[in-house]
């Protein structure tokens, strides 16, 4: 996948395996339309967790190739510090809610949310190894 032309830019497949979250990250999301944002609000959660990409349970059905803008949810139930960034690239088979997304943009605040919240010995030492 990617953009053809003169650019010739391709996103890069990965082999890193998605990790199973010990609880699922709460999150609100909304789709990216021809760099417009201020749509219509959607809750969510990321139910794996990968480096660069991740599992999610979406209330709405996405399309291949959207954009998102995602605020994971804290435990006090108010959205963190920092805007993540995806593109859903595939539904997963046998779902309408979940779906494949890789990270366009990660600020750090995320990145550390994130590890924080995918810590378990095993998540930890799998993300570490990288």
């Amino acid at each position: 996948m990617g953009i053809g032309g003169k650019y010739k830019l391709l996103l890069t497949e990965t082999n890193e395996p998605l990790l199973a979250l010990p609880e699922e990250i709460p999150l609100r999301y909304e789709i990216v339309e021809s760099s417009q944002m201020g749509g219509e609000r959607h809750r969510g959660a990321l139910t794996k967790l990968a480096r660069k990409w991740a599992e999610a349970r979406l209330e709405t059905p996405v399309p291949p190739l959207s954009n998102l803008k995602m605020r994971l949810i804290g435990s006090d139930g108010q959205e963190m510090p920092g805007t993540l960034y995806g593109k859903v690239v595939a539904s997963v088979p046998g779902s309408t809610s979940r779906f494949t997304v890789r990270f366009t943009s990660v600020p750090p605040e995320i990145e550390a949310a994130l590890r924080e919240l995918s810590a378990t010995p095993a998540t930890v030492a799998a993300l570490a190894a990288r």
